[in-house]
């Protein structure tokens, strides 16, 4: 058997879900579909909590060759088990064939135990070092959080009010083919007061909480230097031109600036509310409706996208919605959806607003039910917010986020 065959086998032997064993891993139930389909591989740390929740051996899993575990043993030629009790009869005489028989099965026996012990050591070993690795993460990214401090070069003398002009232009690249999905493309500019073009070797240094990325600097006619580079997204970074002399190896760096706050600058925030009504003038009034097992939800839905941290003298967002849908499903299933008007920008409350109507009607009780609202910003980032539709008729039903 392959490996996800064994997956599924073990799965419904616990009588669970596909989207039930996803939850325990903390996974989705495409994840769980794909391993069983062999389209793809556990990962070691989901293979050990397989093989916990199983209660098999992580070889077993991933050995073609090794069978599952029988849940029933049957008992062996010429021996019987009285019903009441558990006494053994042999038969008078073992052939030599029955012999041979006991003793394979009792090395195998052996052999199991072994190696069960040598697996479990194995495990452990594995959720030591996953429980380490887990510590190393959070000590970096509570690190990277500390956006108030000042990373200087490792090496070479930091240099201020070194710059007579400078300018820093970034951008969010978004692309989803990519291992690093979210980059930030860095445009620089430095114009230092002393210039050594002929004895001094320019780069461009960016830090962030010990991560470090250089460019090449490139001198204008009108003495400034220039570069641009790709940098993964993060919230806080340093920026230097770094000038090494040639001959002796001092190395100079002219500070340009710290910059922080980019997650938040990126990213907006959803809130969208439920009106009974084709005019979306009551908000009293309920739009969800149950009747004999019918489920109908009808109204207008009133959407707004902010950035409360970032303003820019009224000015749009940097990061904005181009499109949203609103959608209604049940578990992973899609059932009905619509698409609200264009966003628009409303320069008085700094924010952006869409519209749309709905007026769906199906044979399913709304504690099964979700509302989405989904939403695309103008990087092609993809962005969801859900809430249940259980509430029924009993009241008025307002999404806020």
């Amino acid at each position: 058997m392959t490996t996800g065959e064994k997956i599924a086998a073990l799965r419904r032997e616990k009588g669970l879900s596909q989207e039930a064993l996803g939850e325990k891993l903390g996974l989705s139930r495409q994840a769980v579909s794909k391993w069983e389909a062999d389209q793809a591989v556990p990962t070691m740390d989901n293979l050990v909590e397989l093989s916990r929740l199983f209660g098999v051996p992580v070889d077993t899993l991933l050995r073609p060759d090794e069978p599952l575990p029988d849940k029933e043993q049957k008992p062996l030629e010429g021996i019987t088990i009285a019903p009441d009790g558990f006494k053994v009869t042999y038969s008078p005489v073992l052939t030599q064939k029955t012999k041979w028989f006991i003793i394979v099965v009792a090395l195998l026996l052996f052999v199991s135990v072994i190696g069960n012990l040598l697996s479990i050591g194995y495990v452990q070993m594995l959720q030591t070092q996953v429980e380490n690795l887990r510590l190393r993460v959070e000590s970096m990214a509570a690190q990277m959080q500390q956006t108030d401090t000042e990373y200087a070069p490792a090496e070479g003398q930091t240099e201020q009010d070194a710059l007579s002009d400078y300018d820093i232009a970034y951008d969010l690249q978004y692309n989803p083919n990519k291992t690093v999905t979210t980059t930030l493309k860095l445009s620089l500019s430095a114009r230092p007061k002393e210039l050594n073009q002929n004895t001094e070797t320019p780069k461009f240094t960016i830090q962030s909480a010990g991560e470090s990325w250089t460019c090449a600097a490139i001198l204008e006619q009108d003495n400034s230097y220039v570069g641009s580079t790709e940098i993964p997204l993060r919230d806080a970074f340093t920026i230097y031109l770094t000038l090494t002399d040639r001959e002796s190896g001092t190395v100079r760096n002219l500070l340009l600036e710290t910059v922080s706050g980019l997650e938040k600058e990126f990213d907006i925030s959803c809130g969208y509310t439920w009106h009974a009504g084709d005019n979306g003038s009551s908000p009293d009034d309920n739009v969800v409706q149950v009747q004999n097992g019918v489920t109908t939800v009808s109204g207008t839905v009133s959407a707004f996208f902010d950035q409360i941290w970032y303003r820019l003298d009224g000015m749009p967002m940097r990061c904005h919605p181009v499109s949203a849908r609103m959608v209604l499903r049940q578990g992973d299933t899609e059932l009905q959806n619509a698409a609200f008007s264009a966003p628009e920008w409303d320069a008085d409350l700094e924010r952006y607003h869409a519209e749309c109507a709905v007026d769906w009607t199906v044979d399913i009780p709304p504690e099964q039910l979700q509302l989405m609202m989904e939403y695309t910003d103008n990087y092609g980032r993809v962005h969801q917010r859900v809430q249940d539709a259980k509430d029924g008729g009993e009241t008025e039903i307002t999404f806020n986020f």
